[in-house]
């Protein structure tokens, strides 16, 4: 089956990025567009609570919205991204440290597995006066699903069992009054310089998706930053500390939230289990190894073709955080090709044709195991 990616520049301020996403997305013809402006969702007992988050976490937002809205000639409320972020997919990701690297660098790996059709499939270098230059994949057009900025922060994340939406079927619903993943992302993206500051920002900030959030940067410093229910709980790595290299899959992997995550889908123990077999006691990873890793087909790697039961890997991602590089392929490994993108590239738009491989997931793909 064949898809199609994209690569968008947006340069300005909020409200011209968003006139300018709205234009770009009226003219595209896109079906998402009618998704987008469903609304409105947004109660007024909610809007004033929502707002203030937005102000303070995801500043410009609210402006980018408008524009985006002024484009399409409806009114701001209207747009879905408001209705859910206010608060799925799986994933599986990785982050090593220079002292095992081959090129001595801070690396870090990822595929995002979800369901072909309903992904905008783009990658997006963002320039806003005032924040943080970034590119990322772009994730309900105004959010954003991983991504490297100007200083050499990497954020990526992968969802923590059920995914959490407003009302999405065979999802769980939010626990707390907060942000979901792609804002949340943005957010740090925009705001952070390094790792340090990520795990600040985040502490402060109300995050009602439940998540592993994984954040690297040129200092060799990597942490997970896992929330469930509104609890979080850090794991941070450097070049002194005997563990070098994080991993996260769909489950709760730090001990202090064990008990509120006690089960696992049997596939991302497996994942979990295969990146630990590939990294542990290695020396000298390479970003081949990586690559490698993200390629292979589940049980043996990381690479899922189970689209239609929402688990096939739309895009493979390996960022290496001291070049300054995010290297992306899309589908399946084959008939598809890797790309590397930097925060500084010549703006150009392109599209890149994707080839997915679909198979039926196994019979037991979704098991559930008790990990506590």
């Amino acid at each position: 089956m064949n898809q199609a990616a994209s690569r968008i520049f947006l340069c300005g301020s909020n409200y011209q990025v968003g006139k300018q996403i709205g234009e770009f997305y009226k003219n595209s013809g896109s079906p998402l567009i009618r998704v987008l402006v469903e609304g409105p969702y947004i109660s007024k007992e909610n809007e004033h609570q929502m707002y203030g988050l937005f102000d303070e976490f995801c500043p410009g937002i609210k402006d980018e919205v408008a524009g985006f809205a002024e484009a399409l000639d409806v009114a701001p409320e209207q747009i879905l991204y408001y209705a859910e972020t206010f608060l799925c997919p799986g994933c599986s990701q990785m982050a090593i440290l220079p002292s095992i690297s081959a090129n001595e660098h801070t690396i870090l790996g990822r595929n995002y597995d979800f369901k072909d059709g309903i992904e905008e499939m783009s990658i997006v270098t963002t320039k806003i006066s005032g924040r943080n230059a970034h590119v990322a994949s772009s994730a309900w057009i105004f959010g954003r699903g991983d991504g490297l900025n100007e200083h050499g922060l990497a954020v990526s994340q992968s969802s923590m069992g059920i995914p959490v939406t407003r009302n999405m079927p065979n999802t769980t619903r939010a626990a707390i009054k907060g942000l979901q993943f792609w804002a949340v992302i943005r957010s740090v993206l925009e705001n952070c310089k390094n790792v340090d500051e990520a795990i600040q920002w985040t502490k402060a900030m109300p995050i009602a998706y439940n998540i592993n959030l994984m954040v690297a940067d040129k200092d060799s410093n990597a942490a997970l930053i896992e929330t469930i229910d509104g609890r979080k709980a850090v794991k941070k790595i450097d070049a002194s500390t005997s563990e070098q290299f994080l991993y996260a899959t769909n489950h709760v992997h730090l001990q202090d939230l064990l008990p509120y995550g006690p089960m696992a889908l049997k596939n991302s123990v497996n994942r979990q289990n295969i990146i630990c077999d590939t990294l542990s006691g290695k020396n000298n990873i390479s970003t081949e190894d990586i690559k490698r890793l993200l390629s292979e087909q589940y049980p043996i790697g990381l690479n899922c073709r189970y689209y239609d039961s929402f688990f096939g890997t739309l895009r493979s991602q390996l960022i290496d955080v001291n070049e300054g590089t995010m290297s992306v392929r899309w589908g399946t490994p084959e008939g598809n090709e890797w790309h590397t993108y930097r925060v500084n590239d010549e703006p150009c738009y392109e599209m890149v044709p994707v080839k997915l491989i679909k198979e039926a997931a196994p019979f037991d793909f979704y098991e559930m195991m008790k990990i506590y």
